[in-house]
């Protein structure tokens, strides 16, 4: 949810739009008196095939189907066989209980295996592998097939929103909320966590705190690396949650790009580093001044470990070049540069991790310490994911706390 500026112009380096099925998200908006800044968008995006780029209004099967963006025949097994998939399982395909997939056997193999068993290659290789690789920096090979299957049911009748000033615009205002009866404390780093029968000991860069409750809301890695004292079994539960890190690229430019889109999504094997560019300046909620333009530029799945660990101007030089592929000269137009990194980025939902949180939902492995977990992994690698297990951990520490 980080909203960054460049020479004067904003730019969303994360989290991008948000659909219409984030009703956790939508509804915190709504509460901290964000209505107004909740823009809906056009949902219009391309995807790259047979050298240039072919438009498609995400949510709509209609669009997908009639965009050259696929082959024919990929369309016609999308109609005749995926979309009348989705709709007899729609009762098992939740955002908000994803575990229901596993219920019935969706969750036992990869995408890639499903769709290339079921539909076919290009199904895998032009919508799958795009989609996954720049929403969730993930490869068909290693995500249940079950949350792709929640994500494409979503998908097919989805409203599109982007925030008005900057997704950041929610964060600070909901700090604003907070402090007005409590505290939020920033630039202060927690180096320890110890959970005992009656309280939390937290330490920080700025001293030593001990309360009755916590709860922790960062990526199961570095919980398992503050933590000590933790329950036998919420340790080895959270030892079964895997991360991806992340990394993103931003471009200031002294002009737009001029197209039409938003989101511009490219095939496996089309680009080495580049997965997807989303142009900032059509998402229409104010981000870019006229007269210039900006673009995050979001990495293959195969290449972010490798990139991660590079200086700033090797990633754009690795980089850099196959985005002008995409939008030739534009290397003259580049003003700024600035690349994002998430060393635990993404988890990763690997085929079986939806029992997984089954399991997490039926034995309340944090329910045996005055410590409750917040995070995406607990439902959907997003705000609503987020959102959700936030305020479910709320509600199970204020239970615990009595």
């Amino acid at each position: 949810m980080i909203t960054d500026t460049l020479d004067g112009v904003r730019v969303d380096a994360g989290a991008q739009l948000f659909g219409s099925m984030y009703e956790r998200f939508l509804g915190l908006v709504r509460e901290i008196g964000l209505s107004d800044r909740l823009v809906r968008v056009s949902g219009r995006d391309a995807l790259w095939r047979e050298g240039r780029a072919h438009e498609v209004v995400y949510g709509s099967v209609t669009s997908m189907i009639a965009s050259g963006g696929l082959p024919f025949r990929t369309k016609l097994r999308l109609g005749s066989t995926y979309v009348p998939f989705l709709a007899r399982h729609a009762d098992r395909l939740k955002l908000h209980a994803p575990e229901r997939a596993a219920e019935v056997g969706l969750d036992d193999e990869d995408i890639a295996t499903w769709g290339r068993r079921e539909v076919d290659k290009a199904f895998v290789d032009s919508l799958v592998y795009p989609q996954l690789g720049a929403y969730y920096g993930a490869l068909p090979g290693e995500t249940s097939a079950g949350f792709y299957h929640i994500l494409a049911h979503y998908g097919m009748d989805v409203a599109l929103y982007a925030v008005t000033g900057g997704t950041r615009s929610v964060s600070d205002r909901l700090a604003e909320r907070i402090e007005a009866g409590g505290e939020v404390r920033t630039s202060t780093e927690v180096t320890g966590l110890e959970v005992g029968e009656t309280g939390v000991r937290v330490e920080t860069t700025a001293g030593v705190e001990t309360f009755d409750g916590a709860i922790s809301a960062v990526p199961a890695p570095v919980l398992r690396t503050l933590a000590k004292g933790l329950p036998d079994t919420l340790r080895q539960w959270l030892e079964g949650v895997r991360y991806r890190p992340s990394l993103s690229l931003a471009l200031l430019l002294d002009r737009s790009v001029g197209v039409r889109y938003f989101g511009l999504s490219f095939p496996r094997g089309e680009m080495r580093y580049v997965a997807a560019i989303a142009v900032q300046e059509n998402k229409g909620v104010d981000l870019v001044p006229p007269g210039r333009g900006m673009l995050v530029v979001l990495p293959t799945p195969e290449t972010v470990p490798e990139l991660v660990g590079l200086e700033s101007r090797e990633v754009l030089d690795r980089m850099l070049p196959e985005v002008a592929r995409a939008f030739p000269g534009i290397q003259a137009r580049v003003q700024r540069a600035r690349v994002y990194r998430w060393p635990s980025g993404m988890p990763t939902i690997y085929p079986g991790y939806l029992r997984h949180l089954g399991r997490f939902r039926s034995d309340g492995p944090d329910g045996f310490a005055p410590l409750a977990l917040a995070g995406d992994y607990l439902y959907h690698p997003s705000v609503e994911g987020a959102v959700t297990s936030a305020e479910e951990a709320v509600d199970r520490l204020l239970a615990k706390l009595n």
